[in-house]
């Protein structure tokens, strides 16, 4: 039994069948915890870039912007499609729970490889190893030193050397097969005192341990946290375009690279910097507790935040490119503090080094968060083994932390070079977004052609890019095979453990045995039928207390077919009808009032809600008015009148009348004195 603060105790079961949160997170909330995982990914992209793709990345940071944007008018049509969860576990549960668990496996690599590498790169802005700071800023003196005696163009080097010089630096450097130095030496060594690596696996597993003292409120933070981000990039913006003098903006179409290398080469250094797109996922899964509309909401958030990533990202990369010279993998680790450094001075670059490293730590929480909250969905689901919902007395699943805190610090041991993890990281967001998006662009309400056509066209595009992610990335291919065959096992066994034990028991199913008793069912009755509407359970609440009687919610299923059919639509199946027994049977309990829900199909609802009533003996019947049309009324006939005449005489229908704009509410509170009721399924 579990206690609220201001209500009697719940049964396990509908404590956490109703366990939905509050609908208190505003446009502004959102973006900032959007902004969290999506605004953040530059303190990493734009190194990455510039390593893969030297002065080419613009044209590629270009491109991924115009992505970011799609993606982003994407997400908006899944979160008006799903405004109770549409993250990618969420939207492909009604289709196949395979491919569900599946999405949810490509979400926990995705926020594994997201906590080791936040974690590690926040401690390369914190300027470890130190040696590595010292050599960067040898390098960087030499570098003013070569800009003193003349500028690139005076010196009679032409574009296409300006263009190769930053790849020629790099090739020089992968070919160097001598022995390490020293430094070279220290810098692969995970466990010494001033590793990135190791400061991150602390962080990491300090990170787990807070976890466990339970949920906390985030949204001010993050919108705190995206207002720290925005202010770092406006400093380098600030002191690139103004006060300055360092943009070369004669040199700029020089120093920016051409598109001469080939397409292929291109798209597999454009697809190795999609990792851009990470935390797009988080705004989906925050659909259930925003404020409605949840799409303007949703929308207002999104464009927000994909307007400013796509935008400033283009900007800063300007930046990056009109640095000369400038070496493909100097930076790729800290760029952004590089480039404070560059346009505004050492206290830039130590502002930005600070707020940069705290953002990253934060994106690493949130991602132990994300993988302690998926495992325990899943498991509560009944697709993972049921020991991941274990909780402590915080309220937080301790087992599920372990698992989140351990991977990522397994992957820390194997490996701790930011190029490798971000090669492991895309595979798994990208996958699941393009589940997502292939499946909303097959969705009934998405509706005008003008939305599919886009939406398939992008789903094919994101598949495009994961298949050549897993040719060209091996081991990101080998890093979420591994995942995907340890989770699939583990749902194999779980239900092969299940099956042994019987039947599976939905969480619905225990709830109404929890709350339904043997008393309940000898006591009078009250039928109200619903065909997923809550608006009248606070006057149906009230009949039934003041008649001293269990309410019975009928939810009939009405289908008109001109052919038999061999599944018949069932409970356990039919969402509206979950959501609607488990909403009442939480007013129920609120209320004081035992509930009986019954479910039922057919062509005919009248009679069918009449057989119930009758079957169990029910006293009388409320209905609410019907928000129909006359022309309704002429082809369907009145319900109530066709309800009547099935009942018996002594069995009176009342009709419940419910302003169209109230909203639903809690049912009035309930007397001091009531009877405790558990009962099984009728």
């Amino acid at each position: 039994m579990h206690t609220g603060d201001n209500g009697p105790s719940k049964p396990a079961a509908l404590a956490m069948l109703s366990s939905e949160r509050p609908r208190n997170v505003g446009w502004l909330q959102a973006a900032g915890l959007l902004f969290g995982d999506w605004g953040t990914s530059r303190l990493y992209v734009l190194g990455l870039a510039f390593f893969f793709a030297g002065r080419t990345s613009f044209w590629l940071i270009l491109a991924m912007s115009g992505l970011i944007l799609a993606v982003g008018w994407a997400y908006t049509q899944i979160c008006r499609i799903y405004p109770d969860g549409g993250g990618v576990y969420t939207a492909a549960k009604s289709k196949s729970r395979t491919l569900a668990v599946i999405g949810a496996l490509l979400l926990f690599a995705d926020y594994t490889v997201t906590a080791s590498l936040s974690a590690l790169d926040a401690f390369h802005y914190f300027g470890l190893p130190l040696h590595k700071q010292v050599q960067t800023e040898h390098a960087a003196a030499a570098a003013d030193a070569a800009r003193e005696t003349g500028s690139a163009a005076s010196a009679g080097i032409g574009a296409a050397q300006v263009e190769d010089a930053g790849e020629k630096m790099h090739a020089v450097s992968e070919e160097h097969a001598g022995p390490l130095t020293p430094d070279e030496k220290r810098a692969a060594e995970l466990f010494h005192w001033d590793s990135p690596g190791l400061w991150a696996i602390v962080a990491i597993l300090l990170l787990g341990f807070v976890n466990l003292l339970g949920p906390k409120h985030s949204g001010g933070f993050a919108i705190a946290a995206a207002i720290g981000m925005v202010a770092i990039t406006l400093i380098i913006l600030l002191g690139a375009f103004g006060f300055s003098g360092k943009m070369q903006w004669s040199e700029l179409p020089h120093r920016v690279g051409s598109l001469k290398h080939s397409l292929g080469h291109m798209w597999v250094a454009f697809v190795s910097i999609v990792l851009a797109l990470s935390g797009v996922e988080a705004i989906a899964n925050l659909t259930g507790v925003m404020k409605k509309p949840v799409y303007k909401t949703a929308s207002r958030a999104i464009w927000i935040v994909a307007i400013e990533v796509a935008v400033f990202n283009v900007l800063l990369a300007i930046c990056m490119a009109n640095i000369y010279p400038l070496g493909s993998d100097q930076h790729k680790e800290d760029m952004l503090a590089f480039l404070s450094k560059y346009y505004t001075g050492r206290w830039g670059e130590l502002a930005v080094r600070f707020i940069g490293g705290t953002l990253l730590l934060s994106a690493v929480n949130t991602a132990v968060n994300g993988l302690m909250s998926i495992v325990y969905v899943v498991s509560r689901d009944n697709e993972l083994p049921p020991v991941f919902q274990k909780v402590n007395r915080f309220g937080a699943p301790w087992v599920a932390a372990i698992l989140a805190t351990g991977v990522p610090v397994i992957i820390l041991l194997i490996t701790h070079e930011l190029e490798q993890l971000a090669a492991l990281y895309a595979i798994g967001v990208i996958g699941a977004i393009a589940i997502n998006v292939t499946l909303c662009a097959i969705h009934p309400r998405l509706r005008r052609m003008s939305r599919k056509i886009p939406m398939i066209l992008l789903g094919v595009f994101l598949l495009a890019i994961w298949i050549t992610l897993a040719c060209v990335k091996r081991e990101a291919l080998l890093f979420v095979a591994v995942v995907m065959a340890i989770g699939l096992f583990a749902r194999w066994l779980t239900k092969r453990l299940a099956l042994r034990k019987g039947p599976p028991v939905s969480l619905l199913q225990r709830a109404i045995e929890e709350a339904c008793t043997p008393q309940a069912l000898g006591m009078p009755k009250v039928l109200i039928g619903t065909y997923g509407s809550d608006r009248l359970a606070p006057a149906a609440f009230t009949a039934a207390r003041e008649q001293h009687a269990a309410l019975v919610v009928c939810f009939i299923r009405e289908v008109n077919l001109s052919y038999q059919w061999d599944t018949q639509f069932r409970l356990d199946t039919d969402l509206a009808a979950q959501r609607t027994f488990a909403r009442f049977l939480d007013l129920g309990h609120a209320s004081g009032v035992p509930v009986i829900p019954i479910y039922d199909s057919g062509p005919d609802a009248a009679i069918l809600m009449a057989e119930n009533a009758a079957m169990l003996g029910c006293s009388q019947v409320l209905i609410g008015t019907s928000r129909h049309g006359a022309l309704y009324h002429l082809v369907k006939g009145r319900f109530q009148e066709r309800l009547e005449s099935v009942l018996p005489p002594d069995m009176p229908v009342k009709v419940i009348a419910v302003d169209s704009n109230e909203q639903p509410t809690q049912p009035p509170p309930p007397p001091p004195v009531r009877a405790t009721a558990e009962a099984k399924i009728p």
